[in-house]
């Protein structure tokens, strides 16, 4: 790699990390290209020479968020029991959100970012697959059959959404988050362990029960 090369990777790093330190401890609305070039000593012309834009700031640090959480999730239940998968992930998930308070913001769409919801989705799907895995083993493993695997995930991931942002409200904060998501993702299993029932309230039996 040549000198130039190194330059270019390193200012663009710290590009990246000021908008992220800014955020944290000002807000999205805070973050300009003009603060960015100020907080790490250069000129904004320098700051376009690696990103057109905000928004192209602000979608850079969304797919690195989102694959961090992703590396976070799947540590999380790495060599543990599939049947524990999903209690395991709610844990790291909402740990994250508590840790990144700011870069979470950026994942949910707050105020300042600039983000539009399909664009959001699009940096998720590694963290999207990820569910849709956890859900299958915690599924295998048991012996559970949700009627949808897609509506589970979509559950759990807003869940847990929910309860980090409850979780950032200082008089409920993140260990009231913690234990409010125990209940709530045992409560989701269980729904999705028990049988289901026809529309008149029937539990269905499965072919060759009678």
């Amino acid at each position: 790699m040549g000198k130039r090369e190194e330059v270019r990777q390193r200012t663009f790093a710290e590009i990246l990390e000021a908008a992220g330190r800014m955020a944290e401890t000002e807000g999205w609305q805070a973050v300009t290209i003009r603060r960015i070039a100020a907080e790490i000593g250069y000129s904004a012309p320098v700051i376009y020479q690696h990103f057109p834009s905000k928004e192209a700031v602000l979608h850079t640090l969304l797919e690195r968020v989102n694959g961090e959480l992703a590396q976070r999730l799947r540590a999380a239940v790495a060599g543990e029991p599939a049947a524990r998968g999903p209690h395991l992930a709610a844990v790291a998930y909402l740990e994250f959100a508590r840790s990144r308070p700011g870069l979470y913001q950026l994942m949910s769409g707050a105020p300042g970012t600039d983000v539009d919801a399909s664009t959001r989705r699009a940096a998720a799907d590694d963290v999207i697959a990820f569910t849709r895995e956890l859900i299958g083993a915690w599924a295998a493993e048991t012996g559970a059959e949700p009627d949808s695997v897609e509506d589970a995930c979509d559950l759990l991931w807003g869940t847990l959404h929910g309860l980090a942002s409850i979780g950032a409200i200082e008089d409920v904060g993140f260990d009231r988050a913690l234990r409010l998501a125990d209940q709530a993702v045992t409560a989701l299993l269980g729904y999705w362990s028990a049988p289901t029932t026809d529309p008149e309230g029937h539990p269905q039996t499965t072919e060759g029960e009678k």
